[in-house]
């Protein structure tokens, strides 16, 4: 006899549309009037935001739209939020700078949004992406974490002074000194973690339907956890009531824990779909 119930073997079903090229992942989705995203992404990795031009790129062909970051704040549309919050030893809790889907006023690193446009086709929304035309006062920037803690190092948030979000401990630090203390031996390392990069096959992506008629909102989404992802969107960005969202995940190539998140694509795609008229698409690329 077979085994049944806990511990028994569940067949995979999805195999043969994968293996026969029938997979749907969201770069696959489409629905009528759908339009194409581009982002404006910061070549500096701190900086004062002095200036957008948008004149040029809003005249440039198939361009439907082109939307900045004071319009989304202007909107409601919240700060995206820490993962997992962390209180310091003191009890104090961890100092978290604002996180706009859109940078406003100041950009924190090599790539961040600035605005967002929308074009008939894909290559319509690049080339108008890099014909807006932002202004920049260079700030000074630190790459080391151990360098952003230094006396005199640049400030990125001022929620955070001295760039120290928290300062965590675990354990009962008397009695590990007291354990330090009595060893016949002491060996001390320093250790540099490296960074870990996720880069899964499929890259992310998102699709923003917005329904007038229902005030109701949809996102497909290359999500590992959509249900989270509604949750999130509707209770911290303010994007839509949770009753008037519904977040779809179909075929996702490859997360291992970076498709749990919720980035400022997705959030961007369905705002701009209300803001625009029309479902909006985006599909990053390897770059």
């Amino acid at each position: 006899m077979g085994v049944e119930g806990i511990g028994a073997k569940v067949l995979r079903k999805e195999d043969r549309r994968f293996i026969t090229g029938r997979g749907r992942y969201v770069d696959d989705m489409s629905v009528p009037g759908m339009k194409y995203a581009a982002f404006v992404r910061s070549p500096h990795a701190h900086a004062k935001i002095t200036g957008i031009d948008k004149a040029g790129a809003e005249a440039m062909p198939g361009v439907i739209g082109i939307l900045t970051g004071e319009q989304l704040q202007g909107d409601g549309i919240g700060n995206l939020i820490c993962g997992w919050g962390v209180s310091s030893k003191d009890g104090t809790p961890m100092k978290m700078g604002a996180w706009p889907a859109l940078a406003v006023g100041t950009v924190r690193h090599v790539g961040q949004p600035i605005a967002v446009v929308v074009a008939d086709t894909q290559l319509q929304a690049r080339d108008a992406a890099e014909a807006v035309e932002v202004s920049y006062d260079e700030l000074p920037a630190v790459v080391s974490a151990v360098d952003a803690l230094k006396d005199g190092a640049p400030q990125l948030h001022p929620e955070a002074p001295g760039n120290l979000i928290f300062d965590w401990e675990l354990g009962d630090k008397a009695a590990t000194e007291e354990a330090f203390s009595r060893a016949a031996h002491v060996t001390r390392l320093h250790i540099v973690n490296n960074r870990l990069i996720p880069n899964a096959m499929e890259p992310r992506a998102a699709l923003g339907l917005y329904d007038p008629a229902e005030e109701h909102y949809t996102c497909w989404t290359t999500s590992q956890n959509p249900h989270v992802a509604r949750l999130v969107m509707s209770a911290f960005y303010n994007v839509a009531p949770e009753h008037k969202l519904r977040v779809i995940a179909p075929d996702v190539g490859g997360g291992f824990g970076s498709k749990i998140y919720i980035y400022p694509e997705e959030i961007v795609c369905l705002w701009a779909s209300k803001r625009t008229g029309v479902p909006v698409k985006w599909t990053s690329d390897r770059s």
